[in-house]
């Protein structure tokens, strides 16, 4: 709209020097151009007419910029001839809507003054007369509707719902320009609802000049008033102020300094230049000092986190950061880590205190981070003080060897490797886990408690993009035999839901350990045990084949009648057969044959079935010897959630055997 203003404004202008000579001798003149043309703006088939008291300036194709208008209109009914004065009171202007306008031009002063008014309460007025160095044009903004800007926008941009704007532009002959402007209540939306701001008040001021072969400019924006949505950043004004100054001539437009000043966060200072032939930021460099982890955290990391686990952390500390951008993309990080510490608030999964150090990166260049933790934990439990040592090439990163203390024994990390892309980042390393007593172990994990040392060598362990996936064998070794497993992959590690899929396998279980630790009884064996197929979702089982039967072999069988009990009551009611059940007064231990127990876990039911098959049920332990007892089961489908309600009450000693 203000291009299309500018051309009839070029055009009334030439008018206005040939009016005031001819009006009193004329009743009738036309002026005619194919075209005009002025700094950024175009028009062809220019027509201006006066006859009879009115005015009329048509113009074919108004251009200006990327936007078209076509078939411009300017009508003044009655247009007033004085001698030092030309005057419309009541004209009309037409662009895309009609606008009344009004006009009035002081030829004794060259004095030009126009006011639109779109709206009762909107007023776009402009004040056009001599200056020092040539002419000085002004316009005054009351009560703009900022919609009317959404035409100078880029089309991709979200749809202007409301806003008013207030303030002035201007312009001096000497190539002056200022301008002070201020929106508020404005409001915008694209259509998925993702981009959008509501009661958004914002201040601009704007100052340039010419220097030398360029122009001298410098610009203030101030956030008073709104919030804004731009998925997936949500922040409330809280008097943001950007302020920048620099030059700008035909190839190049420079930030010479600027700075962002975000209340409760920090300062960040900026500089740059954009090449406007090429279309493209040849330099930038943005510092920021001793910023508050808490407010950075709460007002900028945290929505760009949701939905995963780093969305609710308890911070601390303080960090210094500097970026540098060239042509080719990043060029240089420097960060400088001043006792940060970020902890799982709510679960209580992870955390790391008091994090020092500097990770001086280079897109061209080999350096090393040296970082100091000086504590955390990892699932409740304490870990210990350790070092960093990375070193960075490019978007390369590989540390050698890297040891993290763990309750009393540690994890050893080797030859992590780490590269970065544009679309996906790729990591792998491989360690062991060794010395960690499993009393303290499943003491900190709120387990029944073990005993023994936990010992586990960690293949090659792959991460790609949300995958991670582990070559070979995970073994370790536990309750006197060991545990194995294969083709292991998480998904989804960092989400709210990470999902686990495995094959897992254990030789050997000593059953007397195992029974022990689990309060089910006293059982004297091996067991082997084999699961396919297992999946997990957020940590719970929602799918496997699970097959577990006692160990090939000679060793001592016995069982316990608290055992059998415990077993029976797995089996539903009746899982032993009332005559078996009325020797239990008589004797506490028993011999068995072998001892088994299937559950294929598909939709949240267990197909159960035994080492045996019967007519009626399947057979849970089978008896040899004497005394001996065979315990059936009978129920072959049992819901899940019923299934571990019944396991977590005969681990809490709440199935009590009845003797009778």
């Amino acid at each position: 709209m203000r291009a299309a203003r500018r051309v009839f404004l070029f055009v009334f202008a030439v008018l206005l020097q040939v009016v005031p000579a001819t009006a009193l001798r004329a009743q009738h003149i036309t002026l005619l151009a194919d075209e005009v043309t002025g700094a950024g703006f175009s028009a062809q088939g220019v027509r201006a007419e006066f006859a009879n008291g009115a005015l009329t300036i048509q113009v074919g194709t108004a251009r200006a910029g990327e936007q078209t208008w076509k078939n411009v209109r300017l009508d003044c009914a009655a247009l007033k001839l004085e001698r030092a004065r030309i005057a419309c009171d009541d004209g009309a202007f037409m662009l895309t809507e009609k606008i009344p306008l009004s006009l009035n031009y002081a030829a004794d002063k060259r004095v030009l003054d126009v006011a639109l008014k779109p709206a009762p309460d909107e007023t776009w007025r402009l004040d056009w007369r001599p200056g020092k160095r040539g002419n000085d044009l002004t316009v005054r903004i009351d009560g703009g509707r900022w919609q009317r800007a959404a035409v100078w926008l880029p089309p991709d941009l979200p749809k202007i719902g409301a806003g008013v704007v207030n303030g002035e532009i201007g312009y001096s002959g000497a190539g002056r320009i200022h301008a002070k402007l201020a929106l508020a209540n404005g409001a915008f939306a694209d259509k998925s609802g993702l981009r959008a701001g509501e009661k958004v008040g914002v201040a601009l001021a704007l100052q340039a000049e010419p220097a030398a072969q360029h122009l001298r400019w410098r610009a203030e924006l101030a956030w008073n008033a709104g919030e804004v949505f731009w998925q997936p950043v949500y922040l409330k004004a809280a008097n943001q102020q950007l302020s920048l100054a620099g030059t700008l001539d035909a190839t190049t437009l420079r930030v010479v300094l600027g700075g962002l000043r975000f209340p409760g966060v920090g300062d960040i200072e900026l500089s740059g230049a954009y090449d406007l032939a090429a279309n493209q930021l040849t330099q930038a460099r943005a510092q920021a000092r001793a910023i508050a982890v808490p407010a950075l955290y709460e007002s900028i990391l945290k929505p760009f986190l949701a939905g995963t686990v780093f969305a609710d952390l308890r911070t601390d500390g303080r960090i210094s950061a500097a970026v540098a951008l060239g042509c080719k993309g990043l060029q240089s990080v420097d960060v400088h880590l001043e006792r940060v510490s970020f902890e799982d608030k709510l679960e209580r999964r992870f955390a790391l205190f008091d994090v020092s150090g500097i990770v001086p990166w280079r897109a061209d260049a080999q350096t090393q981070a040296v970082v100091i933790v000086k504590g955390g934990e990892l699932l409740k439990m304490p870990v210990g003080a350790f070092a960093l040592p990375l070193n960075m090439h490019g978007m390369r990163f590989d540390l050698k060897h890297l040891r993290v203390p763990l309750l009393d024994g540690a994890i050893d990390v080797r030859d992590f490797v780490a590269r970065v892309g544009e679309k996906s980042a790729y990591w792998q390393f491989g360690g062991e886990v060794g010395g960690i007593s499993m009393d303290k172990l499943t003491a900190a994990l709120g387990l029944p408690v073990m005993h023994g040392t936990l010992a586990a060598t960690l293949p090659m362990v792959r991460h790609v993009k949300s995958s991670l996936r582990v070559d070979g064998a995970l073994n370790i070794k536990v309750f006197d035999g060991t545990v194995q497993a294969n083709n292991l992959v998480l998904l989804d590690i960092f989400g709210r839901a990470p999902r686990v899929q495995a094959d897992v396998s254990m030789q050997n279980l000593d059953l007397e350990l195992l029974a022990r630790t689990f309060s089910f009884g006293n059982i004297t064996g091996r067991l082997d045990a084999r699961v396919t197929g297992l999946e997990l979702v957020n940590w719970q089982p929602v799918k496997f084949d699970a097959r577990v039967a006692s160990s090939h072999g000679e060793y001592p069988r016995t069982i316990s009648q608290t055992a059998v009990q415990n077993i029976s009551a797995l089996g539903g009611p009746g899982a032993a057969s009332t005559i078996q059940r009325s020797v239990l007064r008589f004797f506490d231990q028993f011999g068995y044959e072998k001892l088994g127990w299937n559950c294929k876990l598909q939709s949240g039911v267990c197909e159960m079935s035994g080492v045996e098959d019967r007519a009626q049920g399947y057979v849970l332990v089978k008896g040899r010897g004497i005394p001996s007892i065979t315990v059936i089961g009978y129920n072959r489908q049992v819901n899940w959630r019923e299934l571990l309600d019944r396991i977590r009450r005969v681990t809490e000693g709440n199935v009590k055997p009845i003797v009778k």
